[in-house]
């Protein structure tokens, strides 16, 4: 196991599913990866103002709006931010939507938790090409 470090990439986590959050948190940790959690569209944006995540995991359905929404606010405000959505209601529609607002992946629960360590891999990998092209 990997224990965070104060220089590891924080994930921050959206759902409204606190044992789907503490699922998410614990994994992560085991990564060396630190999270937050925000349970709420507000409470995400909020969260992002005070920027420092290198991945976003999102689901779709909160209950004061979408995770659509949350992505192409993410999309306008802090684009080289990698999201990936995360949701009980996958179908192609939905994914389709989300990669078109700019997710670059979506997983639909119950979560795997060894793709989300793949996800999560390549999604801090694609964080660190999008702060700095010049790593490829």
């Amino acid at each position: 196991m990997n224990l965070p470090t104060d220089d590891a990439p924080r994930v921050l986590i959206v759902d409204d599913e606190p044992d789907l959050c503490e699922l998410l948190a614990i994994t992560l940790h085991g990564m060396g990866l630190p999270s937050d959690s925000a349970g709420t569209l507000a409470a995400a944006q909020a969260a992002l103002v005070q920027g420092g995540y290198r991945l976003c995991l999102c689901d779709l359905r909160l209950p004061d709006g979408s995770g659509l929404a949350l992505i192409e606010h993410i999309q306008r405000t802090q684009p080289q931010l990698p999201v990936a959505m995360i949701t009980a209601h996958g179908d192609v529609t939905a994914a389709v939507a989300a990669m078109k607002a700019g997710a670059f992946d979506f997983v639909s629960k119950p979560v795997n938790v060894v793709a989300l360590r793949g996800l999560v891999d390549t999604a801090l990998r694609l964080s660190r090409v999008r702060a700095d092209p010049t790593t490829v």
